[in-house]
């Protein structure tokens, strides 16, 4: 007589079932799904765009404005991460549905205008607003912070070239610096209702640096180049200008995007003001990668509209999910281990001027071989071991690589760097201006840099590096203090993080592994979870590296299971629903500081359940 299967077993299979319905959305519906979700910024800008491109199908305009409008909310604004009303999004949001025919006198709009100006207006708003209105011609390009053009012949060693920006900023630097020194108008709907006007008719014009006597001389000195740009330039501003156009021109990647998505379209339009025309190969190939990275999303009942992501589809995470949807007949696993053996860096690149190894690790899509992202070679490293029952020498070449690449990405203070070494600390960030930070990618110790360096250290460990390495030890001591810190703040994602990396480079009694556990224990709640169905899942993972199933690990098991079987009524077993599950948010990059991931919910518990039963972990 054959045994029933378990509440458990009946949970981890569920999840890799919704697990393989969500990777025949990614790749084999007509329309699919976008892997990771940022907010409604990138879709503005390619809807404001379109005004110059005219790309646009009928049909991915009304799906992208549908994202727009699906996003407002009751009080008429736009939000950022913290779900606060965000004066920037909501001011791109009511000039792209403008820009598209919606009547701005509607009441959704007049109440999103309304919210602007108690907020302070345009000129309040982040420098990509203020960029797009001095396009358009409602503003004078003052209200830009202006590039000394002569920057471009610096050493990219010097502390004031724009190579040293992180690999977003310094994309985008460029794109609008040439687009400053066009100047570029193109011809949109009037967005001067954005504005606060003073008694004299005139726009209330920004300040662009901080108070202060720091912040006036640099206001001082940014009005003195501008006012150079009108007078006649010699042959070094020429030799300048364009050393920026051939940055433009090398750093277009094998996709036919930039960096990222938002580097790309300022780039293009950066192209097209120096005279490229829309049939020119760069343009055709750049809009082709804007076309990739938009996808459908659900918003609500089932109805689906069309987002623009950051990026492609993100190697990270097509390696986790492929790996946990599993061999089957619409998921081939072996060919998911080939293509993440086959997307591995081999040229030379730009973060290579500051770390000292050869090419290896991954990038974060496909064919975007110019920029490491050393998130995705954790996670792909991580699944190609999980997946390999017989390593291969391809496999193990892979690894060895990747090992390198992560120690020579290690900052001096001991953490890591995610795309370039020095990025989180720009010596051009310091000046006083208001949108410095922008040229930064994140801070020296905020979280996303604390949970990156717990990644990198438990793969160290995981490929043999351990904490007798000198540099691994400085990677274990930074995280201490960072506990000590700042941990009573961290999130529960960040805690596991950090958990699960001690366990992997520390004995029992070492005091970050001690003090870490201690932490996360604590967070549990008297149903089990430690907050929603990811960190839940994350939590049993760390859980488990630090010793067998306990008490806490099999309560929160419990929780999922409880959840998945909860889920499970919901979809009323149809194998073409996916359960509204938790959304994990991620870092972004430049002016999106938050990604949702719609899959990571199934992933991570079927992740998690499976840990959890491969233990010995069962219920009573």
């Amino acid at each position: 007589m054959t045994a029933q299967p378990s509440s458990l077993d009946l949970a981890i299979d569920r999840t890799q079932s919704w697990c393989r319905t969500w990777w025949t959305r990614i790749h084999h519906t007509a329309s699919p799904w976008l892997v990771a979700i940022p907010d409604i910024g990138p879709t503005c800008e390619v809807l404001l765009a379109d005004a110059l491109f005219h790309d646009l199908r009928v049909d991915e305009r009304d799906g992208l404005v549908a994202w727009i409008r699906s996003q407002q909310h009751d009080d008429g604004s736009w939000r950022d991460a913290n779900d606060q009303p965000d004066l920037s999004l909501t001011c791109m949001a009511w000039w792209a549905l403008v820009q598209h025919g919606a009547d701005p006198n509607e009441p959704a709009l007049d109440q999103a205008l309304r919210l602007v100006h108690e907020l302070g207006g345009a000129r309040r708003a982040n420098a990509i607003v203020r960029l797009w209105l001095a396009m358009a011609g409602v503003v004078p390009w003052a209200w830009i912070p202006a590039v000394p053009a002569e920057l471009y012949l610096l050493p990219e060693y010097a502390p004031l070239s724009p190579a040293r920006l992180s690999p977003w900023a310094r994309q985008m630097v460029t794109a609008v610096h040439l687009l400053a020194e066009g100047p570029a108008r193109f011809s949109m709907v009037d967005a001067g209702d954005l504005l606060l006007y003073g008694r004299d008719g005139e726009p209330v014009p920004p300040r662009l640096t901080t108070p202060g006597l720091a912040g006036d001389l640099l206001q001082a000195f940014d009005k003195t180049i501008k006012l150079a740009r009108t007078l006649p330039r010699g042959q070094v501003h020429r030799r300048s200008l364009a050393r920026a156009r051939r940055w433009i021109d090398a750093t277009q990647q094998a996709h036919g995007g930039w960096f990222s998505l938002r580097p790309t379209i300022y780039s293009l339009l950066a192209l097209r003001v120096g005279g490229a025309c829309s049939d020119d190969p760069r343009v055709r190939r750049g809009l082709d990668y804007l076309r990739r990275a938009r996808g459908v999303i659900e918003v609500g009942e089932g109805r689906r509209v069309l987002a623009q992501s950051l990026s492609t589809r993100p190697l990270a995470k097509l390696a986790r999910l492929g790996m946990v949807a599993g061999p089957s007949p619409g998921v081939p696993i072996e060919g998911v281990r080939e293509r993440l053996l086959a997307t591995e860096i081999a040229r030379p690149g730009p973060w290579q001027l500051r770390a000292d190894t050869a090419t290896g690790g991954w990038p974060l899509e496909a064919d975007a071989d110019s920029h490491l992202d050393l998130r995705t070679t954790c996670s792909i490293s991580e699944a190609l071991r999980s997946a390999d029952q017989a390593s291969t020498a391809s496999s193990r070449a892979s690894a060895r690589r990747a090992a390198n690449v992560m120690l020579a990405m290690q900052e001096p203070d001991g953490s890591f760097a995610w795309f370039e070494r020095g990025e989180a600390d720009v010596p051009l960030s310091r000046l006083p201006w208001r949108d410095a930070d922008q040229l930064n990618l994140g801070k020296p110790d905020d979280d996303s840099r604390v949970t990156l360096s717990a990644m990198v250290l438990r793969e160290l460990a995981a490929l043999g590096w351990r904490r007798e390495d000198d540099r691994v030890a400085k990677g274990i001591a930074w995280l201490e203090q960072a506990l000590v810190d700042q941990g009573a703040d961290w999130t529960v994602a960040t805690s596991t993080e950090v958990v699960r990396a001690a366990a992997a480079q520390c004995v029992s009694d070492h005091p970050l592994r001690r003090r870490a556990e201690t932490l996360l224990r604590r967070r549990q709640a008297e149903d089990g979870s430690f907050g929603d169905e990811v960190a839940t899942a994350r939590a049993v993972l760390a859980l488990l590296d630090c010793c067998k199933p306990c008490v806490q690990t099999l309560r929160a098991a419990r929780y999922l299971v409880a959840r998945v079987e909860q889920l499970d009524r919901q979809t009323q077993g149809d194998q073409a629903l996916v359960p509204n599950v938790a959304n994990v948010e991620q870092p972004g990059f430049g002016l999106s500081p938050r990604l949702r991931d719609p899959s990571a919910g199934v992933r991570d518990i079927h992740a998690a359940l499976l840990a959890f039963r491969t233990a010995g972990g069962q219920f009573e």
